[in-house]
């Protein structure tokens, strides 16, 4: 499972790198989504690749000076591969 967030429209690389930095500083790792993304809406998605819903809650208490930059947080569901009969 992971977390994932985006950064509103309005928030600029700079920013983002403040917020991921102070992540960082909480230990959170978080990484684009979607490296070297061209498409806006595509390169604002970042994850938490190894949290799980149970670091939620942590991740959002670490966001609260970044509510203003942040447009949504939630937990991906966890996937398996379907096997072929």
């Amino acid at each position: 499972m992971s977390v994932q967030f985006k950064f509103k429209d309005s928030v600029d690389g700079k920013r983002r790198d403040e917020v991921v930095a102070a992540l960082g500083r909480a230990g959170f790792a978080a990484r684009s989504l979607f490296p070297n993304q061209k498409r806006p809406q595509l390169a604002s998605i970042f994850t938490l690749p190894e949290a799980g819903s149970e670091d939620l809650t942590a991740l959002r208490r670490a966001l609260t000076d970044y509510d203003s930059d942040i447009e949504y947080v939630e937990a991906s569901p966890q996937r398996a591969v379907k096997k072929r009969a």
